[in-house]
């Protein structure tokens, strides 16, 4: 037997079972997390949440850890298994196989498949790592949000309890090899925790949108919380805290405080968690570490306050409520939600946690069948195998419309008035070219950024620089022209049409593409309000310039999502000219002829495909104005004011509006993917266009 027993220590009094600060601070956790969720620009930091629950996890499970060593001088480790497993997963698969269900009915088509993926990653415990994966995918930053993407940290904390009982049983055995008995647990326990936090703010400032899913940059949260467990155990610290001085005090009140500041100050665009989260944590671990600063303590009513206690109780339940009452609330009442709404989601949250810790999650403690770990496996695999089930279904539902939707599309594209087709000059017989789409279901084959057989990675790769370049090859050889298309994503969401026109007109097709990267000398500051990797930009921009201008190339098709970027400069749309002039000026001096497509028009929704399935006998309520829809822009007012030959700017908007509105649905195809990209069957539709101004 292992044993862990420290020399005598001053009397301490009798640890607490029950820790009413520890109950405030959930309540705090959830209440900032919803509040954050239902307005997120009122408390622009209330996700800060997860953090304080990360902390409090950390320091429970190690505080039982350690006790149980303490006694036994071993750890149980089906026992402990068993014990979280009845602690957690009957409330979370309950919410999943409900979310499952509800979504089925609710949710678009469009929706299906990417919510029974997310749903299977929240089964098994991996949704951080899907939304960490999806976060450095900029073709995925257009996604709809995920109506159980909150189970991300559920996930890190399931793989924290999956890691810390065999460090914790490491550390105790090699404390009884060195015979340092329980010296080692609290620096082994601290090496990893400042490990962790030394990788959080490195991989925050190189990669933030992933590194604020992944386990290792978290750790460290749930470190602290250990290390405070640790640290309170019978040594100074805790009898200094307890000597009767003030420092619980300013302890409680300070931590209290750091909280607040963080869910008020930090917003979306902050790097978290990096060093940020320092300000949440340690305030946490502040309130904890004070304990019961007693009855003088005006504080102590509210932490002790009875709604302020059954919040606590039920936070875990309503956390997992709340995110899919959210989500799915917008499409039963097929409007987005008011004030009144959101109030009601809140309380609709209260009701539905108070009911699940009353039916599900306290007779699963108290049943005591589950108290057998094999009866406790057995159970979790059947119910997480049930949950997968329903999930696959959503999954067969996916596949059969797809296959409805090819088989619509295939006929209807056969249709010379399919599409922009429709509005084609002399083009008789369309019917209403602005009514519903053959099929409402959009498949793989209509993503913007498709792979195209014929293309093929010939320089480049992240591994080397920031530049890939890629060729497409069409028709037969000698090809008649080597052309680039160059820009973002709103480049490439082009290539449905660029290619068929490279097959008609036998060009050699160069792909040079970045999401969320204009090519412009101007300095990217922001993308769609966001901070963007600036650096990265003008870089890979540079790059860009060098190759056009250093290879053989005839001409270059470029365009971009220009009215998304802020640049550099008193004013941010003067300075986007003069960038784009500069650049396009390089080229032309290169000997390079320079086509310039006009961005299309902006749609004001937050996903087309959704709001046509909103309304699939109206799709004119998915319509906006002209006069919103087509904004001057930077890269059109750039060729405007300074022509030159070989220069020209390409503006298909006719084919996406009329004289007053501009659409989402013509000639029965869907014309955006998402927000903001066209689809490739609309795009495609727009080649014989697209080739009379190029060619």
């Amino acid at each position: 037997m292992l044993s862990l027993r420290a020399p005598e220590a001053p009397a301490l009094p009798r640890e607490r079972t029950f820790l009413p600060e520890v109950q405030a601070l959930r309540a705090l956790a959830v209440l900032l997390v919803v509040a954050y969720h239902l307005w997120p620009n009122r408390l622009t930091g209330g996700y800060v949440g997860v953090d304080v629950f990360f902390v409090i996890s950390g320091f429970l499970i190690t505080s039982h850890l350690r006790r149980e060593v303490e006694r036994t001088g071993t750890l149980s480790l089906r026992a402990f298994y068993a014990r979280r497993a009845r602690r957690l997963l009957p409330a979370a698969l309950l919410v999943l196989l409900v979310t499952a269900l509800a979504s089925g009915l609710l949710l678009p088509v469009s929706r299906w498949a990417a919510t029974a993926g997310d749903v299977l990653a929240s089964t098994f415990y991996v949704q951080n790592w899907a939304l960490a994966g999806r976060a450095v995918d900029y073709s995925a930053s257009q996604d709809a949000a995920s109506v159980v993407q909150h189970y991300w940290s559920l996930s890190v904390e399931e793989q924290f309890y999956a890691v810390w009982p065999l460090l914790v049983l490491f550390l105790a055995w090699l404390a009884g090899r060195t015979r340092s008995g329980r010296s080692l647990l609290l620096p082994g326990i601290a090496v990893v925790t400042v490990g962790s936090l030394a990788w959080s703010v490195y991989w925050t400032a190189t990669e933030p949108a992933a590194a604020y899913f992944q386990t290792p940059t978290r750790v460290w949260e749930l470190g602290v919380g250990a290390v405070l467990a640790l640290a309170l155990t019978g040594g100074r610290l805790a009898t200094w805290l307890r000597a009767g001085t003030a420092v619980p005090l300013v302890l409680r009140w300070a931590g209290f405080a750091a909280i607040t500041v963080a869910a008020v100050a930090l917003s979306s665009s902050s790097p978290f968690p990096g060093y940020l989260a320092l300000l949440p944590v340690l305030g946490t671990a502040a309130v904890i570490a004070a304990g019961d600063t007693g009855p003088r303590d005006p504080s102590s009513r509210l932490v002790s306050f009875a709604p302020t206690q059954f919040v606590g109780d039920v936070s875990y339940a309503v956390y997992l409520w709340h995110w899919p009452l959210i989500v799915l609330a917008p499409f039963a009442l097929a409007r987005p939600l008011t004030t009144v709404d959101k109030i009601a989601v809140l309380a609709a949250s209260l009701v539905l946690a108070w009911s699940t810790r009353q039916l599900v999650e306290q007779p699963a403690l108290r049943w005591r069948r589950l108290r057998r770990p094999l009866v406790v496996g057995v159970s979790t695999v059947a119910a997480m195998a049930l949950v997968a089930g329903v999930a696959g279904w959503q999954y067969h539902r996916v596949a059969m419309a797809e296959a409805d939707a090819r088989d619509a599309l295939a006929a209807a594209q056969d249709d010379p008035c399919f599409g922009a087709g429709s509005l084609a000059p002399g083009a008789t017989g369309c019917g209403d070219v602005y009514g519903p789409p053959a099929s409402l279901t959009l498949t793989d084959d209509d993503q913007p950024w498709f792979i195209d057989p014929a293309c093929r990675l010939t320089e480049g790769g992240r591994s080397e620089t920031d530049l890939d370049v890629t060729t497409c090859r069409f028709g037969s050889e000698p090809p008649t022209r080597r052309v680039a298309l160059v820009g973002d994503s709103h480049a490439e969401h082009w290539r449905g049409a660029v290619h068929e026109v490279a097959r008609r007109q036998n060009w050699e097709l160069v792909e040079i593409l970045r999401g969320a990267c204009p090519v412009t000398e101007a300095r990217v500051l922001a993308f769609q309000g966001a901070d963007t990797d600036t650096d990265g930009c003008a870089r890979w921009g540079g790059e860009v310039t060098d190759w056009l201008t250093s290879h053989d190339v005839d001409a270059v098709v470029t365009s971009s999502f220009t009215t998304a970027f802020t640049f550099e400069g008193a004013d941010s749309l003067e300075a986007g000219v003069r960038g784009f002039q500069a650049t396009w000026s390089t080229w032309l001096e290169a000997g390079l002829e320079v086509d310039v497509l006009r961005d299309v028009p902006t749609t004001g929704l937050p996903h087309v495909p959704e709001c046509l399935q909103a309304h699939p006998g109206d799709p004119l309520a998915c319509s906006r104005p002209r006069a919103e829809a087509v904004v001057p822009d930077a890269a059109t007012l750039a060729v405007e004011r300074a022509p030159a030959p070989g220069l020209d700017l390409v503006d298909l908007t006719d084919r996406f509006c009329d004289e007053t509105t501009c659409y989402t649905a013509i000639g029965g195809a869907v014309v955006y993917w998402d927000a903001n990209h066209l689809t490739a069957q609309y795009s495609r539709s727009l080649a014989p266009f697209l080739l009379e101004e190029l060619v």
